[in-house]
């Protein structure tokens, strides 16, 4: 199913609606022979030492962590697994991306656990259940936004207390570019470029703490794009392989250009505020209760499926894609990003062509 127009703004929780200046962008890097350039010369290192300071810049990354890229967050998933398959691992599950990760751990390690943080119960009765049971394991893995569901992790730094000494890393596909990162509380975070950061699929970004860095790094490799070889690579402003170089100019010369991250958090917050209350004026419930709620991806109940998919077909007639729900929910929930690509105009139009 699916309309043959052009669509005016996509609601899908990734691919992500692009930013205006991403085409412009892509004509001046195929015009400047950036992309048939070795990757390996000096002018490219400048350029991939150039995106890695553009993300830290654009996202308040301290300057001593490191910026890698990789091609997806999934490759990140297993390229993380495979560094702490030897030791105690526990996964926090709100949905089914959490569930996916947890898996490729499971599948390497007899040392890897599992937590579901059931919406019923408040965050903070979470945290001391956390702390009283998890408190010595190695490494903590938490999704900030779990984009299957539209499920949120209200504190991150929070996690920081019921475990001091844990290495946590951070699953934010859904939220880097979008919301803020307590960096000072977490040792590792990881996204694709093509939700909040509303470029085109294809690329992913890793950041590591110093901490992070010292534990990574003198692991024996297992694979190609194994932890010690990628981050002694990012030392040296250089790619593992022959990497995204489309992405990472666009990194380079887009982030330079966006509003300061606290500005988006505040605008994202506002409108996911208001979009959470017009969609329940309109009999649209959201699938898990405010607390856990994600700003920058908004799931919800659809009346029926019949109706949903005729409501995906006047919406695309329109020029508006309706972000599809996920898993055994995908025919009878549907999603909406709220990434910082959409200007406020496209949800005032959605609002009025929903019944």
């Amino acid at each position: 199913m699916g309309g043959t127009g052009a669509l005016r703004y996509s609601f899908q929780p990734g691919p992500g609606q692009l930013y205006p200046d991403v085409p412009s962008l892509i004509q001046q890097a195929i015009e400047s022979g950036a992309l048939v350039r070795y990757h390996r010369e000096p002018f490219w290192q400048a350029l991939y030492l150039r995106a890695q300071e553009a993300v830290k810049a654009f996202l308040g990354v301290p300057a001593d962590w490191l910026v890698a890229f990789l091609s997806s967050a999934t490759q990140i998933w297993q390229i993380l697994a495979d560094a702490t398959a030897e030791e105690t691992c526990l996964h926090l599950l709100q949905g089914d991306f959490g569930k996916r990760w947890y898996a490729r751990q499971k599948a390497l390690s007899s040392f890897a656990y599992a937590y579901e943080v059931r919406p019923e119960e408040p965050w903070e009765a979470h945290l001391a259940k956390l702390q009283a049971r998890y408190s010595s394991v190695h490494t903590l893995c938490a999704i900030q936004v779990e984009t299957s569901v539209g499920g949120y992790l209200p504190d991150l730094a929070s996690l920081r207390i019921a475990f001091p000494e844990t290495l946590i890393l951070v699953d934010a596909c859904s939220s880097l570019g979008g919301l803020q990162l307590p960096w000072a509380k977490v040792d590792g975070v990881f996204a694709s470029v093509q939700k909040c950061l509303g470029l085109p699929a294809g690329l992913s970004i890793l950041l590591l703490s110093p901490r992070a860095i010292e534990r990574f790094a003198v692991l024996s490799p297992l694979r190609y794009d194994a932890l010690p070889l990628l981050i002694e690579k990012a030392q040296q402003a250089q790619p593992l392989h022959t990497p995204n170089l489309l992405g990472i100019y666009l990194l380079a010369h887009s982030l330079p250009q966006r509003p300061p991250i606290e500005k988006i958090e505040a605008s994202l917050c506002q409108r996911a505020a208001y979009l959470y209350k017009a969609m329940r004026s309109k009999g649209y419930e959201p699938l898990l209760p405010e607390a856990y709620c994600a700003p920058t991806v908004l799931a919800f109940q659809a009346p029926s499926e019949q109706d949903l998919a005729r409501l995906r077909i006047q919406l695309e007639a329109e020029g508006f894609y309706l972000g599809w729900g996920y898993g055994e929910k995908r025919a009878s929930t549907f999603r909406l990003a709220n990434f910082p690509a959409l200007p406020d105009e496209a949800y005032d139009q959605l609002l009025a062509l929903l019944p």
